[in-house]
């Protein structure tokens, strides 16, 4: 059953910071999905929140807590530095070596003959307090029968810090290499014609060159047209992703720079959506940037689900 944003986020992050911290030993591998879990939440909104509010992606804080552990192990008991690599999940002395030394700037061997040297990462504790009161401007909107033709790179799920530069980073290259094909693109409908729009669509697996499942997700900048208007493009030029059916709702962002949209993203999770009565699709995010002289503003858009329960 989808419960998600029926619990409270900090409930939430608390509960699966529980189960973290309890399975941390035994070289346990922490599935990211199972985590997301404990909160309620589908896996990609999980590891937006998580990383929006601690500001550590989940590998991030497992990693170093581990290897925060294993620091303390290492000087308070005589178990071999290939026991202590095993309990805190890595394969070889060596992998753990790298690791414990790049955190901690010293190595396993001169941290158990100087019993110091060590950097520690506590438990991250999370606290109900008295936040929000900032003035969220949105609407809900309908979307019926669009679609985006512009250029599209698959993204991996797992890192959302490095996904806030790479994302940028992307649609940049497409304005820069590509802004006259982009403009080329016109619809019937003059709003969206002012507008470039960003994409992202539900994840799905995808298989590396090592046979690991990795999850991803399709993301796509450009220009909003018509199905119908479709038949009007060279295809071959462009890609053409469409938009699922529905009603979204449109918070108005008027940073527009990409450290503004990360900003009212951290709101939207943290303030407007454990206290709303929407209910969303997990995973999908519609952002229109609005490319007229008279006016710029920023748009975040979040499909609701039908039943809005």
């Amino acid at each position: 059953m989808e419960v998600e944003n029926h619990l409270n986020w900090t409930e939430g992050l608390i509960n699966a910071i529980d189960y973290i911290e309890t399975h941390l030993i035994d070289g346990e591998v922490l599935d990211q999905n199972t985590i997301a879990r404990q909160a309620y939440s589908s896996p990609d909104n999980f590891r937006k929140v998580f990383h929006l509010i601690t500001g550590y992606t989940i590998g991030e804080y497992i990693r170093n807590r581990r290897l925060s552990l294993a620091g303390e192990e290492l000087i308070s008991s005589n178990r071999t530095v290939t026991d202590i690599a095993l309990e805190y999940g890595y394969d070889t002395p060596e992998s753990f070596t790298k690791a414990f030394t790049r955190f901690h700037g010293n190595s396993p061997t001169y941290v158990r003959n100087n019993k110091s040297g060590l950097h520690n990462f506590t438990r991250i504790v999370l606290r109900v307090t008295a936040d929000g009161g900032s003035m969220l401007n949105y609407r809900i909107v309908k979307i019926n029968n669009m679609c985006i033709a512009g250029y599209s790179r698959v993204f991996t799920s797992l890192d959302t810090a490095k996904n806030n530069v790479l994302i940028p980073k992307f649609t940049r290259e497409c304005c820069s290499h590509s802004w006259d094909k982009l403009m080329e693109i016109k619809s019937t409908d003059e709003k969206p014609n002012n507008c470039l729009f960003g994409y992202r669509s539900n994840d799905f697996i995808n298989i590396d060159k090592f046979n690991n499942e990795i999850s991803c997700f399709n993301y796509t900048f450009g220009r909003m047209i018509t199905k119908q208007e479709i038949s009007g493009l060279n295809i071959s030029d462009y890609s053409i992703t469409s938009i699922p059916d529905g009603e979204w709702i449109c918070f108005d962002c008027s940073d527009t720079t990409p450290a503004g949209q990360q900003s009212l993203w951290y709101k939207i999770y943290t303030e407007f959506l454990p206290f709303s009565h929407y209910n969303i699709v997990p995973d999908i995010t519609l952002e229109c940037s609005n490319v007229s002289l008279k006016k710029e503003q920023n748009y975040l858009l979040l499909q609701i689900r039908p039943d809005k329960v």
